[in-house]
């Protein structure tokens, strides 16, 4: 079976301190995801987690006009001290040009994914269902159970894990049912075989880690999982389509 891929975890944009094989422009990008058989990207701007989520989105809606394959991931960040809208506003933003998810750095960008700094923005992205990607690096898995028990229908997607991650994500799997992982560093031996028996496909995001990880080896890892081929397809591309159909 060919299998339809759509990757979560994609950036375009020059960043710092670049190796010689990395790649910036989206047209690379999407001839080095074809190349795998990857169709479609859901990417962000390199601009908006090293200088400012607001310069970083505007750049990324520049980055990829004209290209319908690339659909836009925004940065985003609590707004209290004016250099964000309002969550409110901020999604309307999203809406208007057609952005589809949030990527989160609060390591990064030096804010607490507690109530007291990122609540009300999480209640927005919980309440118009934005599905919220952040890296396992920028939080902890203390820090994520308590966003979700805030916020329990939020739909929280974990990124760059690592192969002993499952102690602390099979917990959250079992009390949120909107809490997922993005797939390419998920690495433990017969891990996507045991998601899928315990707790569904839905649960798994394919993704690639574009251009700082080569895209075949996260295509591998679904391709030759052993599980049905249509969890496969859902893991390849239809759970994040769902995810991205929230208006």
């Amino acid at each position: 079976m060919k299998l339809d891929f759509f990757d979560s975890n994609a950036q375009v944009g020059r960043f710092g301190a670049p190796e010689k094989e990395h790649y910036f422009e989206p047209a690379e990008l999407q001839a080095r995801l074809s190349a795998c058989g990857i169709r479609r990207a859901l990417v962000f701007h390199a601009l908006a987690k090293e200088l400012h989520p607001a310069e970083g989105n505007r750049a990324l809606m520049e980055a990829i006009s004209g290209l319908p394959d690339l659909v836009a991931c925004w940065v985003a960040m609590p707004h209290h001290t004016g250099e964000m809208p309002p969550p409110a506003q901020f999604v309307n933003e999203m809406q208007q040009v057609g952005a589809r998810a949030v990527r989160l750095f609060p390591a990064t960008h030096n804010y607490s994914l507690a109530e007291w700094c990122a609540g009300e923005m999480l209640e927005e992205f919980e309440a118009r269902r934005v599905p919220v990607f952040i890296e396992a690096g920028q939080t902890n898995y203390d820090q994520l159970a308590k966003v979700l028990e805030h916020h329990p229908k939020l739909r929280l997607i974990v990124m760059q894990t690592s192969y002993r991650c499952d102690r602390y994500v099979y917990p959250l799997m079992e009390r949120f049912e909107n809490f997922a992982l993005e797939t390419s560093s998920y690495l433990p031996a017969g891990g996507i075989e045991a998601i899928c028996r315990r707790f569904g496909p839905s649960r798994l995001v394919f993704g690639t880690g574009a251009p700082y990880f080569e895209p075949g080896a996260a295509v591998a890892s679904i391709a030759f999982a052993e599980i049905s081929d249509k969890d496969k397809q859902m893991i390849a591309s239809g759970n994040l389509e769902k995810l991205l159909r929230w208006e």
